[in-house]
């Protein structure tokens, strides 16, 4: 996935390409502009990252569900387990049933415990959204602090 980069517009810095220098309203109005992009270019990046992360914590209830499965399988063998020992008392088929059902439920168990501590790590909010966001707002600062120069 690309990145969004925001290219600031004019900023006051030298004359306009006529040679004059530009008013406060064509510095106003380019600075307006260049936030209104700005903004628009900060949320479709905050859309991507979220549906990004979204994507990988569906993935990760995906496998938790797997697991879950699993270990349902594991009940239902215990359960015929039972029926077995129960039943058949004298033969040893319950054993067979037992080292089933305990193999699925372990397995089950382990594969569910291990994506449930990947969900517990997973973030779902804007990390680079949020860092980008600082460094715009820096960014309007400077822009800001330069037309007021530009002023006095």
């Amino acid at each position: 996935m690309a990145e969004l980069h925001v290219t600031p517009g004019r900023t006051g810095d030298g004359p306009a390409p006529g040679g004059s220098e530009p008013g406060l309203g064509d510095l106003i109005r380019t600075l307006a502009q260049d936030s209104a992009t700005l903004v628009r270019q900060e949320v479709a990046l905050a859309k991507a990252e979220l549906q990004e992360n979204v994507k990988s914590v569906a993935r990760d209830v995906a496998m938790v569900a797997v697991g879950g499965v699993l270990a349902l399988i594991g009940v239902l063998v215990l359960i015929a387990f039972l029926v077995i020992a129960v039943g058949d008392a004298v033969d040893e088929y319950w054993l067979g049933a037992l080292i089933v059902g305990a193999v699925f439920l372990l397995i089950g168990g382990l594969l569910a415990l291990s994506n449930m501590k990947k969900l517990k790590h997973e973030s779902v909010a804007p990390t680079r959204t949020l860092e980008t966001i600082k460094e715009d707002k820096q960014w309007l600062q400077s822009e800001i602090k330069q037309a007021k120069k530009d002023l006095a």
